[in-house]
């Protein structure tokens, strides 16, 4: 009777075990699929739910300004300005602060996703794509995963993390070669 007991006990718990961890990458899923139609269907209510904003344009803001002293620093003619160079940078910094603050939004993207000639191509949002989500997932960590997002031959990294049962994307990185086009 033990014996038959302690079996059903394992089946049990393996179980439970294994319904939690489906919930788990079920939630991922769904959160990013969730983020696919909010910008499938230009629903700003949507795409609201499913982003951190003030996260997100924090570590957007840091990003930009790394990658924008980065690239400064190696290029000769701001080292050539000296005082000058420190100016515009300074300028440029706040620039670049000004528009993310402007355009990294719900209305500020849903305003850029509807002038966007790419809009067309993206595909509608089906059971399929729910799904296939589960291709693009990269789990980093238990509360955090994050896909790779291809645009023009660039790939720019976007970055979710989970609040209860719900990802929310929180930081977005693009390539350095961003700004050699800026150039």
């Amino acid at each position: 009777m033990n014996i038959k007991r302690d079996n059903k006990m394992k089946k049990f718990f393996i179980g439970t075990l294994l319904l939690l961890v489906l919930v788990y990458i079920f939630s991922a899923m769904y959160s990013l699929h969730q983020i696919h139609k909010g910008i499938y269907y230009s629903d700003k209510k949507l795409i609201k739910e499913y982003v951190e904003w003030d996260e997100l344009r924090s570590n957007f803001k840091n990003h930009s300004n790394n990658l924008l002293l980065k690239k400064t620093q190696e290029e000769e003619s701001f080292k050539k300005l000296g005082d000058l160079g420190i100016l515009f940078k300074g300028f440029a910094i706040k620039f670049i602060e000004r528009l993310i603050d402007i355009y990294l939004n719900p209305e500020g993207l849903s305003l850029l996703l509807e002038k966007s000639e790419k809009k067309d191509k993206i595909p509608e949002p089906s059971l399929i794509t729910l799904l296939g989500s589960f291709i693009v997932i990269n789990f980093n960590g238990l509360s955090s995963f994050y896909i790779t997002h291809e645009n023009e031959g660039e790939e720019f990294l976007i970055f979710f993390n989970r609040q209860g049962l719900k990802w929310k994307i929180t930081q977005v990185e693009f390539p350095e070669s961003l700004f050699d086009d800026l150039k």
